[in-house]
C-alpha cells in the first residue's frame, strides 16, 4: 500500500510551531486529509466529521496543532462513540472521556475516532495493515495503529485488555505504549474489565510518547480503579536487560527470535549489559489467568446487553459473555486474589534479584497474521497487562512476508518514565529507519 504520508512528529509539529513556520489549523487541516483520503483502502476511521475541526488554540500549547485519532471505545462529547456495535448505533456521549479531555486542554486537536473490534475483544473491524492490506493490522487498536502507521496522525489513543496496543502497534511498525495499571484514568472508556483494562498511546517515535504521557498521567476520582502495584524503590543499572530462554506466551517465529537475537547483540556492543534469564514459573500462567478475569468481568460489563438484545451483539462477545459466567466464582475469587501478591512478586524478582532495568519479550508470535478475520495472539502481552506493568513495543526490522517485526520492553511498576528513556536509546539502534529506507526505495 502506498499510504505513508510521513506526516510530522510531535517533536517536529512544537519546532515549527515555535519557528513561525506554520501553524496548528494546517497541521490539523492535513491530518483529516489525509484521514480522508486513506478510508477508501486503509478504513483506520469509523467516524470523521464532515469538516476538518476548528482550531482556536495558542500556538504555545503543549500539544497544539497535533492532531490526534482517538479508538472508538473512547467517549468524545464532539463525535460519537459506538464500541463498534450495532447495539449501540448513534451513541453520543455528554462529556469526553478524562484522557481527550487532558488532550485538548493541552491543545491537541481530535479528528476522527478509529476503528476497533466490538468492545475491545474479537469481532473485527474493517482496517487493514498499512503495509499491506492483505494482512491485519491487530487488534483491538486497530484503526488507531494504522492511522499513526500511515503517518496520517502522530498521536492516537488505544486501549489494552489483553494485548491490543502493543500487538497491533508492533504489526504496524509503530510505538506502542501500555503504562502501569491506574496510570491514565479511564473514566469516559468502555470497560471490557476493569482489573486489567489500561489505556494505551502509539506513535511513531518514543520520545512523542514520553512527552504526552507526562501530560496525561493522572488520577481521577471518578476512576476507582487506580494502581494496584505498589512500586519498590530500588537501584536502577546500566541498560541492564533481560532476555528470556523462554517467552511468557509460548512459541514464537524463527524470524522474530532471530530480530530479537540480533538487536540484543547490538545493545550489547553499544554498552548494555544482555542477561539471559528464566521467568518465574508463576508468569507462564498468566494469559490463562488474565482470560479468566476478562471473561468475568465482561459478562458483569455485557451480559444485560447480551441477554437482551443478543442479535445486536457478535457471536464472540456472546461467547465470551457466556465462557464468563459459566466460571465458578470461586476460581474467579481465586485469581483476583493472587493478581497483587503475583505483581508484588514480579516487581521484587525484575528490580532486586536480578537488578533489571527491562525485559527484552517478544510482543507477538512475528508477524500479524493473513487475513482480517484474526487480530493475532495477545498471549505475549497479557502477562504484562494481568501484572500491571509498562510496557512499550518499538519496530526492529520487517520479516519475510515483508511486515514489521516488533521487540517488546516490560518494566518496573509505576516506572514508564525509566522504561521509556531506555526504549529510547533501544529505538536508535533497531535499524528500522534504514530498513524502511530501504522498502521504500
Amino acid at each position: 500500500m502506498t499510504l505513508f504520508n510521513q506526516a510530522p512528529t510531535i517533536g517536529e509539529i512544537r519546532a515549527a510551531l515555535a519557528a513561525g513556520d506554520a501553524t496548528p489549523a494546517q497541521y490539523v487541516s492535513d491530518a483529516y486529509e489525509a484521514a480522508r483520503h486513506s478510508q477508501a483502502t486503509l478504513h483506520a476511521f469509523c467516524y470523521l466529521p464532515d469538516t476538518p475541526p476548528d482550531t482556536f488554540v495558542d500556538a504555545t500549547a503543549p500539544l497544539a496543532g497535533v492532531p490526534v485519532a482517538v479508538k472508538d471505545v473512547i467517549d468524545t462529547a464532539d463525535m460519537p462513540t459506538e464500541f463498534n456495535s450495532a447495539a449501540y448505533k448513534g451513541r453520543r456521549p455528554e462529556r469526553d472521556a478524562w484522557v481527550v479531555a487532558r488532550l485538548r486542554a493541552a491543545g491537541a486537536t481530535v479528528i476522527g475516532k478509529t476503528v476497533t473490534t466490538e468492545f475491545a475483544w474479537r469481532h473485527p473491524g474493517p482496517t487493514v495493515n498499512p503495509w499491506n492490506g492483505a494482512f491485519t493490522p491487530g487488534g483491538s487498536s486497530s484503526g488507531s495503529a494504522a492511522a499513526v502507521a500511515a503517518g496520517i496522525v502522530p498521536l492516537a489513543l488505544g486501549t489494552q485488555t489483553q494485548g491490543s496496543v502493543i500487538r497491533p502497534a508492533a504489526y504496524c511498525g509503530i510505538v506502542g505504549f501500555k503504562p502501569t495499571y491506574g496510570t491514565i484514568a479511564r473514566t469516559g472508556v468502555l470497560p471490557l474489565a476493569w482489573s486489567l483494562d489500561h489505556v494505551g498511546l502509539f506513535a511513531r517515535r518514543v520520545a512523542d510518547v514520553a512527552y504526552v504521557l507526562k501530560l496525561v498521567a493522572g488520577v481521577d476520582v471518578a476512576d476507582p480503579h487506580a494502581s494496584h502495584v505498589a512500586a519498590v524503590a530500588h537501584s536502577a543499572g546500566k541498560r541492564r536487560i533481560g532476555v528470556l530462554s523462554k517467552q511468557a506466551g509460548g512459541a514464537i517465529e524463527p524470524a522474530q527470535q532471530a530480530a530479537l537475537d540480533v538487536l540484543a547483540a547490538q545493545l550489547a556492543r553499544d554498552g548494555a549489559e544482555i542477561v539471559a534469564v528464566d521467568l518465574p514459573e508463576e508468569v507462564f500462567a498468566t494469559p490463562a489467568y488474565a482470560l479468566q478475569l476478562m471473561a468475568v468481568e465482561a459478562a458483569i460489563t455485557h451480559g444485560e446487553l447480551v441477554e437482551r438484545t443478543p442479535e445486536l451483539v457478535s457471536p464472540a462477545m456472546r461467547g465470551l459473555v457466556d465462557e464468563g459466567r459459566k466460571l465458578p466464582a470461586t476460581t474467579y475469587a481465586r485469581i483476583k486474589a493472587a493478581q497483587m501478591p503475583m505483581a508484588q512478586r514480579f516487581h521484587a524478582w525484575l528490580t532486586q534479584t536480578m537488578t533489571l532495568d527491562a525485559l527484552l519479550v517478544a510482543p507477538a508470535t512475528g508477524e500479524p497474521p493473513r487475513g482480517l478475520d484474526y487480530t493475532g495472539d495477545a498471549s505475549f502481552c497479557a502477562p504484562w497487562t494481568f501484572l500491571g506493568v509498562p510496557a512499550v513495543t518499538v519496530p526492529m526490522r520487517f520479516g519475510p512476508s515483508g511486515l514489521p517485526l516488533g521487540a517488546q520492553l516490560v518494566g518496573a511498576a509505576q516506572n514508564g518514565a525509566g522504561l521509556l528513556a531506555l526504549a529510547e536509546w533501544v529505538e536508535a539502534r533497531t535499524g528500522w529507519e534504514d530498513a524502511v529506507t530501504q522498502r521504500r526505495a
